[in-house]
C-alpha cells in the first residue's frame, strides 16, 4: 500500500512539551514558544494518558499545533481519533512492519503528519546501540509516509515515558545519516537540554517529564528554563 504524496514538509529545531493535560500546561507550552504540544492518548500504562474527548478540548482551546501520541496500529481507530481532535500530527509509538505503517498514513489527509517513536536502549546499555538497523528503520518508515522520527528511550515496556537518557553519541550519528528530520526524547530536562543540542543536533527537541513537578503536571519554572536553555543553545 503506498502512502499519498503529500508534498515535502519544512523542518527547524522545535520544542515540543509532550504528556499536556492540562489547560495551565497548554497554555504554559504556548507562553514559551514550544513549537507543538502532545497528549497522550488513551494509553493506560502511561500516568499521563488522556482520553480522547479530553484530548480534543485540549486541542480546541491550543494556540500551537496539536500531537496525538497513539499506541494503536489499527488505522480506523487513529482515522476516528483524529476526526474527534484534529490534530497537527500523530506520534506511532509502535514496532509496526512498514505495511502497517504506510495503512495507518493513507487513512489520515495530506495536512497530517504521520510521526514515529523509534526507541534506543538506555545509555547504560550504550554498547547495544543498533544504529545500522535504526537507520534502516528509518528508511523503510520514510518510504511508508513518516515525516519525522522521534528518537526515545526504549525499555522492556515500551517506547518513551521513560525519563531515561539514550546514548547521545549514538543518537548524533544517527542524525547525520537520517532520512527524516528527528527530534531527540528520553530523559531531557532543563540541565541537559543544550548538551543534547550540541551532542546531537537534532531538528527538534520532545520532552515530558523533565519539565513535571508530577506526572501530567508541569513546573512553570522548569518549562521556562528549559526552553530558555534551548534557545540559547541553537
Amino acid at each position: 500500500m503506498s502512502a499519498p504524496d503529500c508534498g515535502d514538509k519544512v523542518t527547524q529545531i522545535d520544542l515540543k512539551i509532550c504528556g499536556i493535560t492540562r489547560i495551565a500546561d497548554l497554555r504554559l507550552a504556548a507562553r514559551v514558544g514550544a513549537a507543538f504540544f502532545g497528549t497522550i492518548v488513551a494509553i493506560p500504562r502511561s500516568p499521563r494518558s488522556v482520553s480522547v474527548q479530553r484530548a480534543a478540548m485540549l486541542g480546541r482551546a491550543a494556540k500551537i499545533p496539536h500531537v496525538c501520541v497513539v499506541e494503536t496500529e489499527n488505522p480506523a481507530a487513529i482515522s476516528d481519533i483524529v476526526a474527534t481532535c484534529r490534530p497537527a500530527a500523530v506520534q506511532l509509538h509502535s514496532d509496526a512492519e512498514a505495511s502497517a505503517i504506510a495503512a495507518i498514513r493513507s487513512e489520515l489527509a495530506c495536512e497530517i503528519e504521520l510521526w514515529l517513536a523509534v526507541g534506543l536502549p538506555p545509555r547504560a546499555e550504550a554498547g547495544q546501540i543498533p544504529v545500522a538497523e535504526t537507520l534502516q528503520r528509518i528508511n523503510e518508515a520514510a518510504e511508508a509516509g513518516v515525516a519525522r522520527i522521534v528518537l526515545d528511550t526504549a525499555t522492556s515496556a515500551g517506547t518513551g515515558g521513560t525519563g531515561k537518557v539514550s546514548d547521545w553519541q549514538a543518537a548524533a550519528e544517527i542524525v547525520q545519516q537520517s532520512s527524516l528530520p528527528i527530534m531527540l526524547a528520553g530523559g531531557i530536562n532543563p540541565d541537559n537540554v543544550a548538551r543534547a543540542v550540541v551532542t546531537v543536533s537534532p531538528q527538534g527537541i520532545d520532552v515530558s517529564s523533565g519539565v513535571e513537578r508530577a506526572p501530567g503536571v508541569k513546573d512553570p519554572k522548569k518549562v521556562a528554563e528549559l526552553a530558555a536553555r534551548l534557545q540559547d543553545a541553537i
